[in-house]
């Protein structure tokens, strides 16, 4: 069933890519504004200690105090340490703010898609995001308090943010392709949302440094409403749909003399996500490696999440970076690591290495580029990390084929949807843990986040290395083919979800729509015909 066109999907993607490209640039516009309001008093930082800055820190500071002079940038390391604590504690707040709704949202609305339609789903994040907006510009015009940012945070995370609106897009762009053309169409759309990314952020560096933030906020706000428009009135509604559905299968429910247990089912339908860890559900081989693979991709995600500092980090010296740099730095990496993480791939895949093989490489690249990153003081040393950083996220990349080829094909919806919820709560508690960290170590240790994420990768490679060992030495209980999911490799299509590309408003790089776009190649129509099936007999 075609609701839509290719088409269609492509401009609304375009939109909702450039808006989110626009969002990222609050973390320049929060540090700008505390910078500039700098009190010319003493300020008592939250672990009740004055601002000071250790010798070796005041020398590595008078080394760069020429580079930030050149860029415009006042040289006042009281006030870029203030202003540096100030904005990650504010987006620490506002990632507090928005967790929990994220969470709830993101399952309920998963659940309930087939109810309520997939086209009304899908203008739920983009109304939160409005209303955000909205209220961003009111607080900029008004001069309203600091806790209206964490009232626009808790309305997008009652809207599913855009954890929702990627789900029913990849849900959307599933149906209209047959099985054969799917993987291409997939990367048609990841390859129009990194293009339009890489020239949203050149250009809206450039345009920060002449015309400033307010316009951008403003040109966002009329992409969301125009975005909205085209959803309303060229994406037809399915809920009729999912009603005649719902109505057939409850007579035949209610004909059969096993419609005792609806209630039983209609409560237990909210855990069946969770069902697909249970051990009686396959051998003993199967289920530890696909809870091993859940752990693997958990921790990497939460690790990642690190990188929610990065902006700040590099607007703070050594950097000094500007909007330009800024805008500069990310197309080059979202192209960069869009051409070097597909050749990675494609060497790892034609010399033979496993899945599980090409993850602990990955974990290896991963643990490098943080070390790297926290004892980088050059520009040059930023853009020559990319190089490592292009091979450090197939685990994001793999996830999804390795546990498909643990799972019967009815198991693989609630499979999915389980990864879309740890991958939700993992970023937000990720998001809050390390803007915590960094508001309580700018001042001595900025690159501490760095440090102890680099320390923490090591989880991901530990789990991975003993899926191989899992694979290698535990004898098979059946002769299922599935038994050997880590012997064979898996030949996907590439997205560019690496470390640096988290989803917040203040993260540095931009493109979610791919990597969302990328994981849903694995999502079959078989898997969605069976969930809407599913959704319409338990949900009414």
């Amino acid at each position: 069933m075609t609701n839509v066109s290719n088409y269609t999907i492509a401009i609304v993607l375009s939109l909702q890519t450039l808006c989110t490209c626009i969002i990222f640039t609050l973390g320049q516009y929060i540090y700008k504004f505390y910078l500039e309001t700098y009190p010319l008093i003493s300020y008592e930082i939250q672990t009740s200690t004055i601002v000071t800055l250790p010798s070796y820190l005041n020398k590595i500071n008078n080394n760069f105090s020429d580079k930030c002079t050149k860029n415009n940038i006042a040289v006042n390391h009281n006030a870029q340490a203030w202003a540096q604590q100030r904005s990650a504690n504010l987006f620490f707040w506002i990632n507090v703010s928005s967790c929990f709704p994220i969470i709830i949202m993101t399952y309920i609305l998963g659940l309930y898609t087939p109810k309520l339609g997939r086209r009304f789903v899908l203008i739920l994040p983009m109304i939160g995001t409005t209303c955000q907006l909205a209220i961003w510009l009111a607080i900029i015009y008004l001069h309203l308090s600091e806790y209206w940012w964490y009232i626009a945070a808790f309305i997008v995370g009652l809207s599913g943010s855009e954890n929702i609106r990627g789900f029913v897009l990849n849900l959307y762009i599933t149906e209209n392709t047959v099985e054969n053309e799917r993987s291409s169409h997939f990367v048609l759309f990841g390859a129009i949302s990194m293009i339009v990314s890489a020239i949203g952020t050149f250009v809206i560096g450039y345009y920060i440094a002449w015309k400033g933030f307010i316009d951008l906020y403003w040109t966002a706000l009329i992409l969301q409403l125009l975005s909205i428009f085209i959803v309303v009135f060229f994406f037809k509604s399915d809920k009729h749909y999912y009603q005649t559905l719902s109505m057939s299968n409850d007579l035949n429910s209610f004909l059969s003399p096993t419609n005792i247990q609806i209630s039983r089912t209609y409560c237990s339908f909210y855990f069946d996500v969770c069902k697909v860890l249970e051990f009686k559900n396959r051998s003993r081989k199967k289920s530890i490696s696909l809870l091993l693979i859940l752990l693997a991709y958990a921790s990497y995600t939460f690790i990642c999440t690190s990188f929610i500092i990065l902006l700040l980090y590099l607007l703070n010296i050594p950097f000094c970076w500007t909007s330009q740099h800024i805008g500069n730095y990310s197309a080059i990496t979202l192209i960069s690591l869009g051409i070097l993480s597909v050749l990675g791939m494609k060497i790892l895949t034609n010399i033979g290495a496993c899945d599980i093989i090409i993850c602990i490489i990955s974990h290896i690249f991963f643990c490098i580029a943080l070390f790297w990153l926290a004892f980088t003081q050059y520009d040059w040393q930023m853009y020559v990390g990319l190089i490592v950083s292009s091979f450090s996220g197939y685990q994001n990349l793999l996830t999804l084929p390795m546990i498909s080829k643990l799972l019967q094909p009815y198991e693989r919806t609630n499979a999915f949807t389980l990864v879309t919820e740890i991958n939700t709560i993992m970023k937000v508690i990720g998001y809050c843990f390390f803007n915590w960290i960094y508001s309580r170590t700018v001042i001595n240790y900025k690159n501490f986040t760095f440090l102890l994420a680099a320390f923490l990768s090591i989880i991901p490679l530990f789990f991975n290395i003993c899926l191989w060992f899992v694979s290698q030495w535990m004898p098979n209980e059946d002769n299922d083919q599935c038994e050997e999911i880590d012997l064979v490799s898996t030949k996907v299509p590439v997205s560019t979800n690496w470390p640096p590309q988290i989803g917040d408003a203040n993260s540095l790089l931009i493109p979610q729509q791919l990597s969302k776009l990328s994981r849903s190649n694995s999502l079959s129509s078989i898997d969605y015909e069976t969930k809407k099936h599913h959704d319409a007999d338990t949900l009414y």
